[in-house]
């Protein structure tokens, strides 16, 4: 564009002063609090095997369409009304979406499908209008175009299918999706954007979404345990274990110039930043089927529910994909720095093993998750003063 014609040369969010979410953003992650909520009820409502890998699945797909829209944002909104409207169309695509996750009935799965197919359709027509306008961003978002209108015909094909191969095409649509809207993106476009970039806040404020599912969790666990002293007693381990995830999380693992920092890197260490963004996937998942694991347990105490066993493989098995997803996020974002995982954090992934295994009665293994968290909290709270910036 030329300057004469009163448009900026470039939609990129060029580098100035810093940026924070937006009030329409806020909103929008609000809107991810109705998916969050409704998945961890069907995992309440199925903890077994197959509903913990249904779950993944499911959750995988919500967060990539959260992840898409953000940093669609993160790269080119300017706040104006087309730029709220597709948000908001977005919003109210992702509510549909909430409604119709698959459950008993096939009608859901074709909903959830075309639904998902639509949303990633409006993604493609979002860059490639982006692209029209902003020759400088053409060649990225014609490749962020493309994974996005793969992936959209790969979940409407998947119609013709009946499950389990129905599920299995989602999956390869969100892999191709993930790999060309993504690393190959930035690693083959002719030029690759830099923007000022606040999705690590963001990516803070999905934390506290997640978190507040888990809280919500351990509310309806105490509830169901008709308030009996052991399930309240579980409650409150649980609610330190959130609170625990929380204080490690933004003292340790938040960064907010994670991305500006890679951006400026160049391209390799953007390649390398989807490690971050990535890992961030596996600690949503793991705190929202610990919060469940609560739950259940609380029930458990009560005699009600799976048992304690189900309750406990859950809660080991969700902090040590929880300290797994760390250690994925500090490889992304340590550029200069190798952070290494310590006594500490593996400590907390050996109790984890031991409550996944070991058949502990809820309280017991609560209470042992809970005391684990706080001993990583207050390590990481003495060793944070001497932690490179």
């Amino acid at each position: 564009m030329e300057a004469g014609k009163g448009r900026r040369r470039s939609l990129i969010h060029g580098y100035g002063a810093a940026r924070r979410a937006s009030w329409l953003e806020l909103f929008f992650d609000l809107v991810f609090v109705v998916a969050v909520f409704r998945l961890g009820q069907r995992l309440v409502n199925d903890p077994s095997a197959r509903g913990v890998l249904v779950f993944a699945g499911l959750i995988g797909a919500v967060w990539w369409l959260w992840f898409s829209f953000s940093y669609f944002a993160d790269l080119f909104d300017d706040d104006r009304p087309p730029s709220r409207l597709m948000q908001m169309t977005a919003m109210l695509g992702v509510l549909a979406l909430s409604a119709s996750l698959p459950g008993a009935s096939a009608a859901d799965a074709n909903r959830f499908a075309v639904t998902y197919g639509l949303l990633l359709v409006l993604l493609a027509a979002s860059y490639g209008l982006v692209g029209w306008i902003d020759v400088e961003a053409r060649d990225f978002c014609a490749w962020n175009a493309a994974g996005f209108l793969i992936a959209a015909a790969l979940w409407s094909g998947s119609l013709l299918l009946s499950p389990p191969g129905r599920y299995g095409v989602w999956a390869v649509a969100l892999v191709v999706n993930a790999a060309m809207s993504g690393p190959l993106a930035y690693a083959l476009a002719s030029s690759a954007p830099t923007q000022t970039s606040h999705m690590p806040e963001r990516f803070g404020l999905f934390t506290i979404v997640v978190l507040g599912e888990a809280v919500l969790a351990v509310a309806n666990g105490i509830d169901a345990g008709g308030w009996r002293p052991v399930s309240v007693a579980i409650g409150v381990a649980g609610f330190v274990i959130a609170c625990g995830v929380w204080w490690v999380y933004f003292l340790a693992t938040y960064d907010s110039e994670a991305g500006n920092r890679a951006l400026r890197a160049g391209r390799q260490a953007i390649v390398r930043s989807y490690l971050y963004v990535y890992g961030h996937l596996v600690v949503y998942a793991a705190i929202v089927t610990a919060g469940v694991a609560v739950e259940l347990a609380a029930e458990a105490a009560a005699g009600h529910g799976p048992g304690a066993v189900v309750a406990g493989r859950l809660l080991g098995g969700s902090q040590v994909a929880m300290m797994a997803g760390c250690v994925v996020i500090y490889r992304g974002i340590s550029l200069s720095v190798s952070r290494p995982v310590g006594l500490a954090q593996g400590g907390l992934a050996l109790v984890a093993l031991v409550i996944a295994l070991a058949g502990l009665p809820p309280l017991v293994a609560v209470s042992l998750g809970a005391a684990a968290w706080v001993v990583l909290a207050i390590v990481e709270q003495w060793s944070a003063p001497d932690r490179p910036g």
